[in-house]
């Protein structure tokens, strides 16, 4: 039966890439229901104010710069970078332009740290771009203060009810990623907003998780069966119908032989 549940599960798995909210092998929620829609990837939050002005400046060129950039006029790429590490979020706005544009020098590493500073400041649109690049990044090399930047910038966003954010959260926590093992605290808190969204993709991809370590002898704990279960049992209660019916599907796969116990 187990190997018939893990062909289930990886077929389910394959429309949509966003990993479940577990300590494990990534899994996938399947995109069972329509997208949130631009509002819920609109929430922003001013995480950090930046510079405000040229008072923080020491150089002349930069002041100069930074005057320029916000009249509309052309800036350098090496000052756009200066004055966003100086915490310009515009000036990290237009840096990471050029980047994508590659009309500047850059990593991955820099696109998901300059749009963090851009999307800490209120710049919402810097969101995916931001997202993106950190699904590119090596959590054994990537430096630790760009990700407590990312930490800091994703998780008041995810709490506020920004949809794109609280999937990053779910997806970049865990063991081997770039957020490291998950917290019980964070653990607890997706859960609670998970179930504030109210449309069960969330525990369904976390009892995929669950249900794809259950198939591994090398990698399962005995009680993976049964926490899957009950994230089930809250996902088949969604209003909508993929979700509900998958989630219904999981539990009849799952469900213990007569005389057994879970």
């Amino acid at each position: 039966m187990m190997r018939a549940l893990a062909a289930f599960v990886f077929v389910l798995s394959l429309p949509l890439s966003t990993a479940a909210a577990q300590d494990l092998p990534r899994s996938n929620i399947p995109n069972v229901i329509a997208p949130a829609g631009l509002e819920a990837e609109r929430v922003s939050v001013v995480v950090d104010r930046g510079l405000t002005s040229n008072k923080g400046l020491r150089s002349r060129a930069l002041r100069v710069a930074r005057d320029a950039l916000h009249a509309g006029e052309p800036v350098a790429a090496d000052q756009l970078r200066s004055l966003a590490e100086a915490g310009d979020g515009l000036a990290a706005q237009r840096y990471v332009r050029l980047l994508q544009a590659k009309k500047a020098q850059g990593t991955p590493s820099d696109i998901a740290y300059f749009s963090a500073i851009a999307v800490g400041t209120g710049r919402i649109w810097t969101l995916g771009a931001m997202i993106d690049a950190m699904h590119t990044l090596n959590p054994e090399t990537e430096p630790k203060a760009r990700v407590r930047k990312y930490i800091q910038v994703l998780y008041p966003h995810a709490w506020a009810g920004n949809r794109l954010a609280f999937e990053a959260v779910v997806d970049f926590n865990g063991a081997a990623r770039l957020f490291g093992p998950l917290s019980e605290r964070t653990r607890a808190r997706i859960l609670e907003e998970a179930q504030k969204q109210g449309d069960g993709r969330i525990e369904l991809g976390m009892a995929m998780g669950l249900l794809e370590r259950a198939t591994d002898k090398d990698r399962a704990s005995g009680s993976d069966l049964t926490d899957a279960r009950a994230l089930l049992q809250v996902a088949v209660q969604s209003k909508h119908l993929g979700v509900s019916t998958t989630a219904a599907n999981l539990l009849q796969q799952t469900a213990p032989a007569d005389g057994a116990h879970e």
